[in-house]
Formats: C-alpha cells, structure tokens, sequence
C-alpha cells in the first residue's frame, strides 16, 4: 500500500478506541506478571536450562494472551478484523518496502548504540542496557526454538498489540506522530529495564513509522524478527 493510500485510510474509525487501548494495556501487564509466575514455575521441570525454557515459555503465554486480548477488546466488533489491523495475507514486498525495513534497522541499531556510547561516558551505569544472558539461549540445536519464540513470536505479539491495536486506535483520535508517542511511550514502559527506555522508546518510534508509511503491519514484524534475528545470531556465535 502506497503512503498515499494508506493517509486517505488511517482517518477512518476503527471498532477499538481509547477506552479499549487503556483496559488492553492492563491486561497485557497482568498478562506479563503472569506469564513470568507460569514461566518460572514450569522452569523448574527442566533444571539444565532453566532460565532458556523460562523464557519460552513466557513469550509464548503472551503472545496466547495478546492474540485474545486484541480479539476480544478491538477485532471482533469490527466486520473485517484483519483488514483493520493491516495485517492481510503476506506478498512479496515492494523494493521500497524493503529499504524502508532495512533502514528502521539500521537506525534502530544506530541509536541503541549511540545511546549505549552515551551512558558509558557520563558513566551512569543505572541507564546502560543490559548485557543479553547467554542463558536465555537453548544449548546445541536447541537454540532453534529460541529463535523461533524471540524472532518470530515475540515480534508478531508485540506489534500486534503495540502497533497494531495501540497505535492503530490512535491513529484516527491523535494523529500518525502523537500515536507514534504514545505507543512509543507504552512500548518502552512495558520493557521495565531503565537501561532500555530511550533505545526501545526510540525503536518504537520507528516501528511506528514504518507501520504508517508501509500501510502493513508485516513490514514492522520483518523489521523486528530481523533485528532480533541479528541480535540472538550474534550472541550465539560470541558465546
């Protein structure tokens, strides 16, 4: 969808509106408390790599919980739920498309270190970003399944939820950049680590943008999983 088209569209009412992003935004954080309480009981089942399945396991209850929140609370009141989350069948993207992607993460990328060079010289360690543990990583093979639950659930649940529900009913009430803001804003808070404000605030913002320019909500999930891709890639192969 051009930029064009997809201006003369978002305007339009969706069936979710302020009132459903505030309740739904409750519930995906007693949803991520809970996720983690499931997460770190079930855990225990496989001592090895505790810490490896723990996450899988959460990233998966979450994402079962943002599916049924965004359904209840916005999709099925409106006559065509994926056409209202932008979120139709997959086509092979434009080469525009493609470079925006490719340009949202290398800013993404850019910026997270920038911000990183930042708080190392004023030397405040509180807001420097976390060091990935090694131990969220399945061993051997295994580390298939934490790609599969990082780069591939973990991205379709968040923007789903982040661009596709908040920012979506944002669109129509506040505008494409006061809807990147705020749903900038809530992605970030969700986050919790100080150390990880600015840069996924920042990462929000463009994921946002890219939403708005591309018309399709396919083109933030690449650009997430692919970011997250590199991310686990790289870890994986230092460890």
């Amino acid at each position: 969808m051009t930029n064009g088209k997809w201006t003369n569209c978002y305007a339009r009412e969706v069936s979710w509106g302020v009132k459903h992003i505030i309740i739904g935004t409750i519930l995906v954080m007693v949803a991520l408390f809970t996720a983690a309480a499931a997460a770190l009981v079930s855990s225990e089942l496989y001592a090895a790599q505790e810490d490896a399945l723990a996450t899988w396991i959460s990233v998966h209850v979450m994402a079962i919980a943002i599916v049924a929140i965004v359904w209840y609370l916005g999709s099925r009141h409106g006559r065509f739920p994926i056409a209202e989350l932008n979120l139709g069948w997959v086509q092979r993207p434009q080469s525009h498309t493609i470079l925006l992607m490719l340009g949202v993460i290398a800013a993404s990328l850019v910026a997270t270190s920038t911000y990183s060079k930042i708080v190392e010289w004023l030397e405040i360690d509180v807001l420097s970003p976390p060091v990935v543990d090694s131990d969220i990583l399945f061993d051997g093979v295994g580390v298939i399944l934490t790609f599969q639950a990082l780069a591939l659930i973990t991205p379709f649940s968040e923007e789903l939820f982040f661009r596709g529900f908040v920012f979506r009913g944002l669109l129509p009430r506040v505008g494409p950049y006061g809807g990147m803001v705020i749903s900038a804003t809530i992605f970030s808070g969700f986050h919790i680590s100080l150390g990880v404000l600015v840069p996924i605030f920042i990462t929000g913002l463009l994921l946002a943008w890219l939403y708005w320019r591309t018309g399709s909500l396919w083109a933030p999930i690449g650009a997430h999983a692919a970011q997250n891709a590199l991310a686990i890639g790289l870890h994986a192969l230092s460890g």
